[in-house]
């Protein structure tokens, strides 16, 4: 997320007043099955 949201790719300027653009989908699931996968590995247990 923070590797896509500081790329040329988002087209945002951290540095700038305005607010981060909206993450595309298939950033969002990226994100979600690398901590979905952190989970059951630190927990041994399956997420639901």
């Amino acid at each position: 997320m923070r590797d896509w949201l500081t790329s040329a790719e988002s087209g945002w300027d951290k540095d700038s007043d305005v607010a981060p653009p909206a993450l595309p989908a298939d950033v969002v699931a990226r994100t979600r099955s690398r901590y979905v996968e952190a989970y059951e590995k630190i927990t041994g247990r399956t997420f639901a």
